[in-house]
């Protein structure tokens, strides 16, 4: 594939490493000449020192010939116009972009990227779900939709074991999605009748899916 890379730093860089490896043809926009040097010598990719949003330097790629732009800095203003050249004046078919601040996700998809990763937001569900494993893992959380995807895990001496989802009361904004049993996914229905062990997928408003996970993690007291 042909990919662009806007922004070599500490994401950019090991991305635009393991592309060239892969074999893809590459060209990088990156103002830093430190950087840009760095590329070269670690790198196979076509070079251009500036900003990504300068419209000129874009000319200079031949956006018009990219398959995958990747709009990496760490400045999320240059991000969202960098992904408005790449889509709404190029036409760039995948446009993968960084959302340094979590409050600006939505305003950089609106400006044309497809995707937006926030690595705050990534690095805090991980370490999230480091804390709460075993019992529960946080699938995807997007904080400005107020919705949240979880895996909970139901004890086997929990009060969930034997009763079937309908049973549990969840509010009719949530869903559950399916159960993981035995290591097989199974799309259920409200008449499913849970075990101890099952791995149980929720998504819903936020707050609601962490009602509901208290319900499949409660355990009978003796």
């Amino acid at each position: 594939m042909r990919i662009l890379v806007v922004g070599a730093g500490d994401i950019g860089m090991p991305i635009i490493k393991q592309l060239s490896e892969e074999g893809h043809i590459l060209a990088v926009i990156e103002p830093d000449e430190d950087k840009c040097r760095e590329i070269a010598e670690h790198a196979d990719a076509a070079i251009f020192i500036g900003s990504g949003d300068d419209p000129e330097i874009w000319k200079e790629v031949e956006a018009d010939k990219i398959d995958v732009a990747l709009v990496l800095t760490n400045e999320d203003e240059v991000n969202l116009r960098a992904c408005q050249i790449a889509k709404k004046e190029y036409g760039i078919p995948l446009v993968i972009a960084r959302a340094h601040q979590p409050e600006n996700k939505e305003r950089i998809r609106e400006s044309g990227a497809d995707i937006v990763i926030c690595p705050s937001e990534e690095t805090r569900r991980l370490f999230l779900n480091v804390l709460e494993t075993p019992g529960l893992e946080t699938i995807y959380e997007n904080l400005a939709m107020n919705f949240k995807i979880v895996k909970v895990k139901v004890p086997f001496n929990g009060n969930a074991v034997g009763k079937t989802i309908n049973q549990l009361n969840i509010p009719d904004e949530c869903r559950v999605i399916g159960i993981f049993r035995e290591c097989e996914l199974t799309y259920v229905d409200g008449d499913a009748v849970l075990k101890g062990g099952d791995q149980v997928i929720v998504c819903g408003p936020r707050k609601l899916v962490e009602e509901i996970v208290d319900k499949f993690r409660s355990i009978e007291v003796t």
